[in-house]
């Protein structure tokens, strides 16, 4: 992962102190799924606490003649606006499958870049549109808070952020979409709220891209990226049952195989796949995709040497405009966290996830090429109902379907944790599972608060690691613990606990067989795979 890592002593981290103040506030919260980082988000955002923030961020870090510090002691209402980075949020008609925040919360907070690309759609929506999507939101809002001078961004023809220059229609509509909702806030009331920007969500990729900036790799040829789809497709089924550390068996033969292949094609190629962070099929698929386009190039030896210079460009960290502080919601217990997730998988299904899934797909708003039904949820609920051999009242296939889809999710959180310990700009925040939601919610809400109030140079320095385990990682005992910073603590300790997740044993919290929520559970599920065989049938 291509991140920068600061050093106290480098002057460059010096220069961007001193840089640091007159920047607008960007909050960035990340995390694993089910940690609550929504719940979070929604704190941090309302007004009391909002406007807190914003003053105090004003009073420490900007300078007497800012007309951002005016701005902030004159206003008296902060209000936050949270930024969706979730890729299956994006779409539209999608709701219990991608965990989208009730009609309620987005009454109570302003939620952007939600259902803003059409449910039909098969365009793949990536991190490039996104970050240009989140670009257009912050800078839109950052001329609302007394920066009469911002250039605002139209979303479009911005080199920096785009892959391809070519605007299609897909991105017109969406920009249109997102300029609308915005405008929203250009009236009334809600016009003389100052706001806090709060980026949320857990797609690693979007997250990279608007903090680090877009990577270095060139845009891969049609050709380069079926052939890196169908390679890794046949890797990927070799590695079926490859475990995790939540239980499962530990094979990796597909992957092995994947990653000597994919050294097989160069060096350079070699050295990108061994940095990744554990079985990282997707960045595995796009360096697949750059080595066979270059390959297959007649000036291969050329742009192979102009490839991976190591710089990334376009991201908040490197901009004179705003003042990133980026957060990862990080679970005190492993063990616990798992069986969150597992709960709330059987929520989602005992929630209407098999109907709900049904009738999208039933009307179009599921494409089979689509990246919403191939993500984690509905991509085993539609395999389930989609079944060949669909007996009723099948107890082992539904027992099939939940493992494969709790153990899915689990393997993404270990993957979102492994991840963020990788990147060096955000701070690790304990969340103890223990405690009531009520209670958790607010110390995460306070910690994050009192971090982004410092000045800049001393957030700086809570995320770097201190001397004693700079160079070489040791066990956390209690004193070296208190000599610890928060961020670097919570991540060894996330880090050590992953060896003992190998004794995770997994069990029912909700749909537990012969209980009347099950009896419901499986005749929906039974009626919905009746359906989508008589359709299959009838076509």
């Amino acid at each position: 992962m291509s991140t920068s890592t600061p050093t106290s002593d480098s002057a460059s981290s010096d220069i961007k102190m001193k840089e640091a103040p007159n920047k607008h506030l960007v909050v960035i919260i990340a995390g694993p799924t089910a940690v609550g980082k929504s719940a979070v988000a929604s704190k941090i955002c309302s007004q009391d606490v909002a406007t807190g923030i914003l003053k105090e961020h004003a009073k420490n870090n900007h300078d007497a003649h800012s007309p951002l510090l005016k701005s902030s002691t004159n206003s008296q209402i902060g209000k936050g606006h949270i930024i969706s980075a979730d890729s299956v949020q994006a779409y539209q008609g999608v709701e219990i499958g991608a965990n989208k925040p009730t009609a309620e919360e987005r009454a109570e907070t302003p939620h952007h870049l939600i259902d803003i690309v059409d449910s039909r759609s098969v365009c793949q929506y990536n991190a490039a549109d996104w970050m240009r999507d989140s670009l257009l939101v912050l800078d839109q809002l950052k001329s609302r808070n007394g920066d009469e001078d911002a250039e605002v961004n139209d979303g479009i023809d911005t080199d920096n952020v785009t892959i391809n220059n070519e605007v299609d229609e897909n991105t017109r509509e969406r920009t249109e979409r997102i300029r609308n909702f915005l405008a929203k806030f250009q009236k009334g009331k809600e016009a003389k709220n100052e706001i806090l920007p709060v980026v949320v969500g857990g797609t690693m990729m979007y997250l990279q891209w608007l903090v680090h900036g877009k990577p270095d790799a060139m845009k891969p040829s049609e050709e380069a990226i079926q052939r890196a789809a169908s390679i890794v497709a046949k890797f990927e089924t070799q590695n079926e049952g490859d475990g995790d550390d939540d239980g499962s068996t530990d094979e990796n033969s597909g992957w092995d195989a994947a990653v000597q292949h994919t050294t097989s094609l160069g060096p350079l190629f070699g050295e990108r796949v061994a940095k990744l962070p554990g079985k990282d099929w997707y960045r595995l698929r796009r360096i697949l995709e750059v080595a066979y386009t270059v390959l297959d190039d007649d000036d291969k030896e050329a742009k192979i040497k102009q490839l991976y210079n190591g710089q990334r460009e376009g991201g908040l960290d490197e901009s004179m405009e705003y003042d990133v502080r980026c957060f990862f919601l990080c679970p005190d217990e492993r063990m616990t966290h798992c069986a969150v997730v597992d709960s709330r998988c059987e929520q989602m299904i005992g929630g209407g996830l098999l109907k709900e899934t049904t009738e999208l797909h039933t009307t179009g708003q599921l494409p089979e090429e689509g990246q919403q039904a191939r993500a984690i949820g509905y991509r085993q609920t539609l395999d389930y109902l989609k079944r060949e051999e669909n007996e009723e009242n099948d107890d082992e296939a539904f027992s099939a379907y939940l493992h494969e889809f709790t153990g899915a999710t689990r393997r993404y959180a270990k993957k979102q944790m492994q991840w963020f310990r990788r990147d060096s700009k955000f701070l690790f925040v304990p969340v103890k599972l223990g405690e009531e939601k009520i209670d958790r919610v607010d110390q995460v809400a306070a910690i994050i608060r009192e971090m982004c109030i410092k000045p800049r140079d001393k957030f700086d320095k809570e995320l770097w690691p201190s001397d004693t385990h700079k160079e070489k990682k040791t066990k956390i005992d209690e004193t070296s613990a208190q000599n610890q910073p928060l961020s670097e603590r919570t991540k060894q300790v996330n880090e050590q606990q992953g060896k003992s997740m190998k004794y995770f044993q997994t069990k029912r919290h909700h749909l537990i067989e012969g209980s009347e929520e099950y009896k419901v559970v499986m005749k929906e599920a039974d009626e919905c795979t009746a359906l989508l065989c008589s359709l299959k049938a009838s076509s």
